[in-house]
């Protein structure tokens, strides 16, 4: 015979849990845009929510695949102790990119390496 109760701590354990689970993928990028802005570089833009101590460092650049680069932005807190008041990063950086870059693939870690935020672009031309 099947319990309620234990129906119940299933239910709520999952519901607790979910959250936790979503986040391995971080957040989506709000408002994610590359443009190149000569032969040789592109302007990277987005906005991300983040602790008000947090501090996202320079892009690190990644793997070439396909046109495709991928470029990880790492954070780093300015405070060993810090409150837990959300604040909207502002993020733009110009990298050293060729022309063959089409689309670009963001990647926001923080300093274990867990994935903070995340989104993909096509690389407009200005």
């Amino acid at each position: 015979m099947f319990d309620a109760r234990l129906a119940l701590a299933i239910a709520a354990t999952i519901g607790l849990a979910a959250p936790a689970l979503a986040q391995d993928n971080g957040q989506p990028l709000d408002d994610l845009d590359a443009t190149r802005i000569n032969p040789f570089q592109i302007l990277i833009d987005f906005e991300i929510d983040g602790g008000a101590c947090d501090d996202i460092g320079r892009p690190e650049l990644g793997d070439l695949v396909d046109g495709t680069l991928a470029v990880n932005f790492p954070v780093s807190s300015t405070a060993e102790v810090c409150t837990m008041q959300i604040k909207e990063h502002d993020v733009k950086y110009a990298i050293e990119a060729e022309n063959i870059i089409s689309r670009i693939d963001v990647t926001v870690t923080g300093k274990d390496g867990q994935v903070i935020g995340k989104g993909s672009t096509d690389v407009d031309h200005d």
